[in-house]
């Protein structure tokens, strides 16, 4: 199968190399080239609209939308997030009534914003808060909208919190990673919040789903199991064999009232897929990669 992955960024290279491995064949369209990638890969920005046409006519099945302005501590307030929306809007408009048989974009967990409940894809109600969410919103909307009833088929694929090697070293999970080892001291300002942690084998697992199953518009992507940002780094003191300095450590119960994670009844877990990774094994890859 002829497949475009836009983007070749954190979770872009785990999805790249999964459908690498099951024999498709890729054309990546990115601003950089990406070592360890096997396919062709063709060099533009997705901005200028000439560099796009030349992905396009290629003559792609299937079409992997992964490309986000996603800086840490600048995504979520980043006046590029309108550009990203523009960009998704035109090009479903572009390949509304085309032969491109299935759309997929990656979207986030941050649309539905602050929940006490598990969320599951067509029925939890949506609640952006950041700019960055709210975007992504607009986006699902416009795309929705234009490939209402028409080909190709689109898949708008929620992403819950991503981790693997390679990603920002600013994240949690690598300045975690990074502090411990070095015998820094870390902060941590969210001890309570549940959040469901996939790995990004486990997302391109889905992505592959995805496009050989039969399964609804939208879905999440992540594994029903949540996880305090404290466990996490318990989990990780276990596996490097230290103990943290941890900065401001609360002594209260973690509430646990507010969670991002996905339930069990979500669409995908009941089309069949299921993640691979639990925690463990998932930080023992990371941190092994």
């Amino acid at each position: 199968m002829k497949i475009l992955v836009i983007g070749s960024g954190f979770i872009g290279s785990s999805i790249i190399q999964h459908l690498e491995m099951e024999g498709h064949e890729l054309l990546i369209f990115s601003k950089t080239f990406k070592k360890g990638i096997q396919s062709e890969q063709l060099l533009g920005d997705i901005f200028f609209g000439n560099d796009f046409s030349k992905a396009l006519s290629w003559g792609p099945h299937v079409i992997i939308h992964t490309a986000w302005v996603t800086t840490h501590g600048k995504y979520v307030d980043d006046p590029s997030n309108f550009h990203y929306a523009q960009f998704t809007a035109d090009l479903a408009k572009s390949v509304a009534g085309s032969d491109l048989e299935h759309l997929i974009i990656l979207g986030t967990c941050g649309e539905y914003g602050p929940q006490t409940e598990p969320s599951i894809a067509g029925m939890t109600e949506l609640n952006p808060i950041s700019f960055y969410a709210r975007q992504k919103v607009e986006a699902l909307n416009s795309v929705k909208n234009l490939l209402l009833d028409s080909s190709p088929r689109l898949t708008w694929a929620r992403v819950f919190q991503p981790y693997g090697p390679h990603q920002d070293k600013n994240r949690l999970i690598p300045y975690l990673i990074e502090s411990i080892k070095e015998g820094r001291q870390i902060e941590l300002k969210d001890t309570s919040s549940v959040l469901d942690w996939i790995s990004t084998r486990d997302i391109a697992s889905a992505v592959s789903w995805i496009i050989s199953h039969d399964t609804p518009t939208e879905v999440d992507v992540g594994t029903t199991i949540g996880y305090t940002n404290l466990e996490i780094l318990h989990h990780l003191e276990n596996k490097l064999g230290y103990s943290s300095h941890l900065k401001s450590r609360h002594t209260e119960p973690a509430t646990r009232d507010q969670m991002t994670l996905v339930g069990k009844n979500s669409p995908l877990f009941l089309s069949g897929w299921h993640p691979s990774d639990s925690l463990d094994l998932g930080l023992e890859w990371a941190l092994n990669s």
